[in-house]
């Protein structure tokens, strides 16, 4: 229970760097929206998604009050609520909303590098377990949010990419959040960003760190 709390915790702090790095691009591009609405922020409670941030990461919990426990191979999954962009006052409009979707993802990668070289210098437990923790969640995190499914980045990113005309994707947005508890609950998380993660985690990861 505890390994599961101090997840959590990196879990919120993690997304909410993810966050604060969509808002924090969207601005430097021309777009202030999300930093007027304060979403330019590490505060995880101006990003919290009732759905995505508390009923889906906290469900082993309950499985724990009903007195089971954790699905067998379970892995933290869940997103923030998305900061509001207004596209059309973004400059240069198509690299600039690209960029703004690849910022979070890249955030999440960046967390991790940070996490690792303070793992070179720092091996005094718990400092280490909780940065091995943040390295291999905001790893796995960045992966996830990769997947091209609405509301997660991958889908921005490919739709921008694509040029695909929002209006013709409204229905499958408005569909994203089922799509993703399918998903979650199928092999295909782990057969497609398993191979991924642990080249990323179990090889660049640990190889900066030197562990």
């Amino acid at each position: 229970m505890i390994d599961f709390l101090i997840g959590y915790v990196i879990f919120l702090f993690v997304i909410s760097v993810h966050e604060c790095a969509h808002a924090w691009t969207a601005d430097r591009y021309g777009d202030p929206t999300a930093r007027l609405m304060g979403r330019m922020t590490l505060d995880p409670f101006r990003h919290i998604d009732p759905f995505g941030t508390v009923l889906i990461p906290l469900s082993p919990l309950l499985f724990g009050l009903l007195g089971g426990g954790a699905p067998a191979g379970f892995r933290l999954f869940g997103w923030a609520r998305p900061v509001p962009v207004n596209p059309l006052k973004v400059r240069p409009w198509r690299l600039g909303n690209v960029l703004i979707s690849v910022s979070g993802c890249a955030s999440g990668f960046l967390v991790a590098l940070a996490a690792a070289l303070l793992l070179r210098v720092v091996r005094i437990e718990p400092a280490t377990f909780v940065l091995l923790r943040m390295g291999s969640l905001a790893v796995w995190l960045s992966l996830f949010n990769l997947i091209p499914v609405p509301p997660l980045d991958g889908f921005h990113i490919l739709t921008g990419l694509a040029r695909i005309d929002p209006r013709r994707i409204a229905a499958l947005e408005a569909a994203g959040p089922w799509l993703l508890l399918v998903l979650i609950n199928t092999p295909f998380i782990g057969g497609i960003l398993g191979p991924a993660y642990a080249l990323l985690f179990g090889g660049a990861f640990r190889a900066i760190a030197g562990i």
